[in-house]
């Protein structure tokens, strides 16, 4: 997927750790973002997961892919704001 000149890999993962409520670790269902600096995926810039039930409502490519922007949009904001 492109996005604000990125590309960004979207892969189904079944094994994101994520602590429930009681501290205990747990595997969940979600998504693994691989966010290149353009479509030759020569430079990695970010890798981050995303899992169903804490980051992801549902488990869905749609869902996966807003979080993708949100992540992307959040960054680079952050990015430029930190360049001024």
């Amino acid at each position: 997927m492109k996005y604000k000149g990125f590309h960004i890999e979207i892969s189904p993962d079944d094994h994101i750790i994520r602590s429930d409520s009681n501290g205990k670790d747990v595997a969940c269902q979600g998504f693994k973002f691989t966010v290149f600096a353009d479509e030759s995926k020569s430079e990695k810039i970010d890798e981050f997961t995303a899992a169903v039930g804490f980051e992801l409502l549902e488990n869905s490519i749609e869902e996966a892919k807003q979080f993708a922007k949100d992540v992307v949009g959040c960054d680079i904001k952050e990015s430029l704001e930190m360049s001024m």
